[in-house]
Order: C-alpha cells, then sequence, then structure tokens
C-alpha cells in the first residue's frame, strides 16, 4: 500500500506565509525564512532535505498554491504542465 506524506514548513507561530502574498512573492514579504533551515548553512539540513525528497512521487497543491508557483518552476516544468494538461 502506498503511504501518503504530509510535510511543510511552519513557524513555531503555526505561520505558512508571510503577509502580503502575491505572485511576486509567493511566500509574502519575509516568508522565505521558512525555509532557511533547508538552505543555509549546516550541510546536515541540506542532506535532510535532500533524503526526504527522494521518497517523493508526487506533489499535491491547492489551486492558490499552484497559481503562485507555476513561475518558480521554471521553463521544464511549465512545457510538462502544458503536456499533461486535463
Amino acid at each position: 500500500m502506498t503511504k501518503v506524506i504530509f510535510d511543510i514548513s511552519m513557524s513555531l507561530d503555526g505561520f505558512v506565509t508571510a503577509s502580503n502574498v502575491r505572485p511576486a512573492e509567493p511566500l509574502g514579504d519575509g516568508g522565505q525564512r521558512l525555509h532557511e533551515w533547508a538552505f543555509g548553512e549546516d550541510e546536515r539540513n541540506r542532506e535532510l532535505l535532500a533524503e526526504a525528497m527522494t521518497f517523493v512521487g508526487a506533489v499535491i497543491a491547492g489551486r492558490r498554491t499552484y497559481d503562485l508557483s507555476v513561475p518558480w518552476w521554471g521553463r521544464m516544468v511549465r512545457q510538462v504542465l502544458r503536456e499533461f494538461r486535463c
């Protein structure tokens, strides 16, 4: 049986984005701080993220997250999305 694992970066006070979310800043003003743990200087955090990504078979996103994320995914992903559009 397939496992479904839910994973999200969240601040200790329960926020998943900063204020003022918009297409130019999909995580809001300063929202990238929620992900600094994975891209900072500590090699162990980068290794943890890389290991976690080896188990990803699919990513499920709501409409708002999808709309805000597509510009950041790059040209290749946009091409794949056009080919498999339902």
